[in-house]
């Protein structure tokens, strides 16, 4: 049955996403795990396992446990408000991130209480409680939106790397609060009209299947979205011997066409030096202090690299997506993070941090750090 295979690929699916999350990645990064994202991703895979079990095997009763399953959905509209302002502020866990699961527990509670108790009653409780999660999902998915526009779909900054990733974060929230919308929309309509009876269904539960399917191929074919939005410093957090900054680096070409013939000539003699210089330059980046130095330039790197200052200024020109201002930026900023992070605040100002990094002027390190971080350093700060 077309169906119950459907059922069965998404339950697949959906394990592999929650491996991947608990697994590395081709970044060797293990900080993949948003709690709320597996909770869906968890949830789902059982349920979808579960109604294709049901279905290849009709004759075994789990009809109680595909109500509770049914039930159970009200928790994730919770969870995907929270996964989303997970992923912006990257917050810890705090007990008060629990309470938005008060309403939906004392819900699917009273209603399994309410059907276990008189069965007669089971359809107008289930009518009610079809109606009231309707209105629950619309209050979320309201204030879901105004989170993501204000805080996600908006969000800019000068800096190319962090731009891309920026856009792949807005690409996938919009996919994945459109996804779960949708899914909704398919569930209650398909009880009203198709079933022709106000609840939810496990009926028919394969063509929401088909939406979670394309969710979870999403997570798989794209990894880079488990790490929100800073990406720039998790890989350089996460040190290996590969090259660090990736979405820095154009290594495979050139980043603008070559049209000076002295850089044609340079071309052919950089190509095997390339991923060497590379990895000295990163190397000095975030193993010494030469960025605090706000008057470093292009001769100074060169010098210090001991690699002719043509060759280095080569590889800003062609090779790097930013320009040595924007990558000076991101270095120093990754440096100032660090030292927030060993509570440099608390003997030290702001000013007295955006010196020591490098930065000549306090304006100008505020709007990198937000550029750069997406958020101030006080918020930044109110992580650790």
């Amino acid at each position: 049955m077309i169906s119950t295979f459907i059922l069965f690929i998404t339950a697949v699916l959906g394990f592999l996403c929650t491996t991947l999350m608990f697994g590395k990645n081709k970044y060797q990064e293990h900080s993949l795990i948003n709690k709320y994202l597996i909770i869906i991703t968890a949830t789902n895979t059982i349920r979808f396992f579960v109604y294709g079990f049901a279905q290849a095997y009709p004759e075994t009763d789990i009809s109680k446990i595909i109500t509770v399953l049914d039930v159970s959905i009200i928790m994730l509209m919770p969870c995907f408000y929270l996964y989303f302002t997970n992923i912006i502020y990257e917050s810890k866990f705090e007990l008060s991130n629990l309470l938005h699961f008060t309403v939906p527990f004392l819900l699917g509670s009273l209603f399994i209480t309410a059907v276990c108790v008189n069965p007669d009653l089971s359809n107008r409780i289930r009518k009610l409680f079809f109606i009231t999660v309707i209105l629950f999902y619309v209050v979320y998915a309201i204030f879901g939106f105004v989170l993501l526009y204000k805080h996600m779909w908006r969000r800019k900054t000068v800096i190319k790397a962090i731009q891309k990733q920026n856009d792949l974060m807005k690409n996938w929230s919009i996919f994945l609060y459109v996804s779960f919308i949708l899914v909704v929309l398919i569930r209650a309509t398909t009880g009203i009209f198709v079933n022709q009876t106000v609840s939810f269904s496990s009926q028919h539960v394969w063509i929401p299947a088909l939406v979670w399917i394309s969710v979870f191929i999403k997570i798989i074919l794209t990894p880079e979205i488990l790490y929100g939005y800073n990406l720039l410093n998790k890989t350089i957090d996460a040190g290996s011997e590969k090259l660090i900054l990736n979405s820095v680096w154009s290594i495979e070409s050139t980043s603008i066409p070559i049209t000076s013939n002295k850089d044609k000539k340079l071309e052919n003699k950089m190509k095997p030096l390339l991923r060497v210089y590379l990895h000295q330059i990163e190397g000095l980046s975030f193993h010494t202090h030469a960025f605090r130095n706000p008057d470093l330039s292009i001769e100074d790197m060169a010098a210090a690299l001991k690699i002719p200052s043509s060759h280095f200024n080569y590889i800003i020109k062609y090779h790097c997506n930013e320009s040595f201002s924007d990558f000076k930026k991101i270095i120093r900023i990754n440096d100032a993070t660090k030292l927030l992070e060993n509570r440099y605040l608390t003997n030290h100002t702001v000013e007295s941090l955006a010196i020591k990094v490098g930065f000549s002027s306090y304006n100008t390190f505020i709007i990198a750090f937000k550029n750069i971080t997406g958020v101030t350093v006080q918020e930044y700060v109110k992580r650790f």
